[in-house]
C-alpha cells in the first residue's frame, strides 16, 4: 500500500548483488575469452599507459538499511497498539526516526521540519478492521509548542476544513493535521470513511496532555477582524519574503477585503530596525514609498508596488509589525493603528505591574 502525497519508510529494501548473474568465483558464467580479445585489451591498456595485469577492485558490499524500531520517544505512548483504536489495527511495530535522519522517510520535506528543530518522528501504520481502509499516523515532536505550531500551521493551505479537536486540527484532501503542545500529528489514509479517520486522530489526541493555547503574540492583533484559525508561525518567510522570517502571521477580513499581517519579535531594537529597513528597501527597489503615518510606532513607512501590493509597516521596541494587501490603503492603516494601540496597552500594563511589584 502507498499513501498519496506522502513517502513511506523504506524499512524492507531488497538489495541485489552487483555480481548477480555470475558464478561463485565472480567471473562471468561464460568465461571463454579468445586470445585475440585478450591481446586487444592488453594493447589498449598499454597505449593508455595502463597495466594489463592490474586487478579490478571488488564492488562495495551493499549496506543494510538502518532500523528505527528499537528507538524510543515520548510520542510512542500516544500511538494506539493492536486494536486499541476502535476500527483500526496496528500493522507492525512503530518506528522512531531521529530528527537528523528524517530525510530517510520524508526526503525533501525533511528540510521544512528541520527549520523548526524537530526532535524525532514516530510513525505507525494501521489497517481498518473492516474494509480496505489504511492509515499512517505520524507524530513529530519539537522543543516547544511554538515550533510545533509553526510546522503545523504552515500546512494550512488550499481547501481545508477545521475540526473540533484541541488544540487545533484540520482536514485536507487526503490527510488530517493536528497541533497539540510540542507535537504535530499528521494522519494520511484512504479507503475508509472520513469520520473513521477523524476518530483515529481523536484517539491519539485524547492520549496527549493538555497544552497551552496559541502563542500570546497573536493577542497583539485586532481580534474582531481576524479570520478564525488563520494564525500561523513561519520560520521561513513572511509575505513570501525571507527577510520577514520567524514571523507570527494572521489574515483579516476588513470590509470584505482580505489582508495579511505579521509580527516579528526580533532579538533587540537594533535587529528590529534592520528588518524594517530591509523591508522598506524592498519597496524602494521595486515600487514607491508613500507618506508615513504620524504617531505610528517608533518608525514606520507605507508603500505600494504592482506585484508586492500595498504595505504599512512599523516598529515598536523590538517588534516589527507589517500589514499587506491589494485593497484600500486606509484599511491597512486602520489595522496598523489598532495593533499599535494594543501593543502599547500591553507594555503599559507590564510597566504598571512592575512598579507595583
Amino acid at each position: 500500500m502507498s499513501f498519496l502525497g506522502t513517502p513511506r519508510h523504506r524499512r524492507h529494501c531488497i538489495l541485489r548483488s552487483r555480481s548477480e548473474g555470475r558464478d561463485g568465483s565472480g567471473r562471468a558464467r561464460d568465461g571463454r575469452v579468445s586470445r585475440i580479445a585478450v591481446s586487444l585489451i592488453a594493447a589498449i591498456l598499454a597505449g593508455c599507459g595502463g597495466d594489463a595485469r592490474r586487478t579490478v577492485a571488488a564492488p562495495p558490499v551493499p549496506q543494510a538499511e538502518e532500523s528505527f524500531t528499537a528507538n524510543e520517544s515520548p510520542s510512542l505512548q500516544f500511538l494506539p497498539r493492536q486494536e486499541e483504536a476502535p476500527g483500526w489495527r496496528l500493522e507492525q511495530d512503530p518506528i522512531v526516526i531521529p530528527g537528523n535522519r528524517l530525510d530517510t522517510y520524508l526526503d525533501q520535506d525533511a528540510g521544512h521540519f528541520a527549520r523548526y528543530e524537530v526532535l524525532d518522528g514516530t510513525i505507525g501504520n494501521y489497517t481498518a478492521t473492516a474494509g480496505d481502509g489504511f492509515a499512517t499516523v505520524e507524530i513529530y515532536r519539537f522543543p516547544d509548542f511554538v515550533k510545533a505550531f509553526g510546522a503545523y500551521s504552515t500546512r494550512k493551505n488550499g481547501t481545508i476544513q477545521f475540526l473540533a479537536i484541541a488544540n487545533e486540527a484540520f482536514r485536507s484532501k487526503h490527510s488530517i493535521h493536528l497541533w497539540r503542545g510540542p507535537f504535530y500529528v499528521r494522519v494520511i489514509g484512504g479507503g475508509a470513511p472520513a469520520d473513521s479517520l477523524q476518530k483515529l486522530v481523536s484517539f491519539v489526541a485524547e492520549r496527549m496532555p493538555a497544552a497551552p493555547a496559541k502563542p500570546a503574540v497573536f493577542n497583539f492583533f485586532p481580534s474582531d477582524m481576524r479570520i478564525a484559525n488563520s494564525e500561523r508561525y513561519s520560520a521561513e518567510s513572511g509575505f513570501g519574503e525571507n527577510i520577514l522570517a520567524n514571523s507570527f502571521q494572521a489574515s483579516f477580513n476588513v470590509g470584505g477585503e482580505t489582508m495579511d499581517g505579521l509580527i516579528i519579535p526580533a532579538a533587540n531594537k537594533d535587529a528590529a530596525a534592520r528588518i524594517l529597513t530591509a523591508y522598506r528597501n524592498l519597496y524602494v527597489r521595486n515600487g514607491k514609498l508613500l507618506d508615513p503615518i504620524g504617531n505610528l510606532g517608533e518608525d514606520n513607512f507605507t508603500a505600494e508596488d504592482k506585484y508586492l501590493g500595498r504595505a504599512v509597516a512599523f516598529r515598536i521596541d523590538r517588534f516589527v509589525i507589517a500589514f499587506n494587501g491589494y485593497g484600500d490603503r486606509q484599511k491597512l492603516v486602520d489595522l496598523a493603528v489598532s495593533t499599535d494601540a494594543r501593543i502599547l496597552g500591553t507594555i503599559r500594563r507590564q510597566l504598571v505591574r512592575k512598579d507595583e511589584g
